[in-house]
């Protein structure tokens, strides 16, 4: 299997022990690990590339099980949004508006635009914060928009 990439990102194979009785094989996605928000908080990044392998790969038994590990850690699941965010900049040269207006029609979560919305013009400080004061159903919102968003402009 060749390698998928995405920016300075590059897909990994990782194999993980979910609580199932059998091993599953998931493409990683190897982020840089020197990665910490703007405040200097870490980044859960073996979380984060297992996360986006099993949602790559469509694996919702470990992307459900990864994701409510994931929710509790607000500094990685805004990073999942960045990544989210990044994507699509790069992609189509910013952000289209029914991203961030929770007005405007559109897929995406109004807690997803609510950390997008926060984060426009390279706001990741606010957005980061934001995504701090969320509860944990809220941040699970955002990541699912977010996960949908990223393997979008990964496949």
């Amino acid at each position: 299997m060749m390698p998928r990439s995405f920016g300075s990102y590059r897909a990994t194979t990782r194999t993980h022990r979910m609580n199932t009785t059998a091993d599953h094989t998931h493409s990683g996605f190897e982020i840089p690990e020197d990665y910490s928000d703007p405040s200097g908080r870490p980044v859960d990044h073996p979380l984060l590339a297992q996360f986006v392998g099993a949602a790559f790969d469509g694996c919702t038994s470990c992307q459900d099980a990864l994701l409510t590990l994931m929710i509790d850690d607000a500094v990685t699941t805004g990073r999942l949004v960045e990544l989210a965010c990044v994507a699509t900049q790069d992609a189509l040269g910013g952000l289209p508006r029914n991203m961030t207006d929770h007005d405007a029609p559109g897929l995406a979560s109004a807690e997803f635009r609510r950390l997008a919305r926060a984060g426009l013009d390279g706001a990741n400080t606010a957005m980061f914060d934001e995504c701090g004061q969320m509860t944990a159903t809220e941040r699970r919102a955002a990541a699912n928009s977010a996960a949908d968003i990223l393997i979008g402009q990964l496949a």
